[in-house]
């Protein structure tokens, strides 16, 4: 299972959606916030939600994205954006519900 999936709460099999090993979305990004400032490793995010090596390339890819943006301003923006759409996701908002739609959105960040 992806981290998407995780932070979402998509199951990967829809017939059994108890097996979803939810992350917390504000825990997640308060997290990731800690990490930009250099108050959490990747590792510390790694093992406290036991990511396995497909989710850390999940994680691996959001970071991408976040240093990508071009300055201070564009990546706190950034950070709270992620939270924005994952809560969707996790409200289950038409245009949220699935991996592809919350990839394709945060790769419009």
């Amino acid at each position: 299972m992806g981290l998407i999936n995780r932070i979402a709460g998509i199951p990967e099999d829809p017939q059994r959606p108890e097996e979803v090993r939810r992350i917390p979305v504000d825990t997640f990004w308060a997290l990731l916030y800690e990490m930009s400032n250099g108050e959490r490793t990747l590792q510390n995010i790694v093992d406290r939600f036991e990511l396995d090596e497909y989710e850390q390339g999940d994680l691996s890819w959001l970071i991408s994205r976040y240093n990508a943006q071009p300055n201070a301003t564009a990546k706190a923006k950034f950070i709270e954006l992620m939270r924005v759409i994952f809560m969707l996701a996790e409200s289950k908002e038409p245009g949220y519900t699935t991996n592809f739609d919350i990839s394709a959105r945060v790769g419009r960040i």
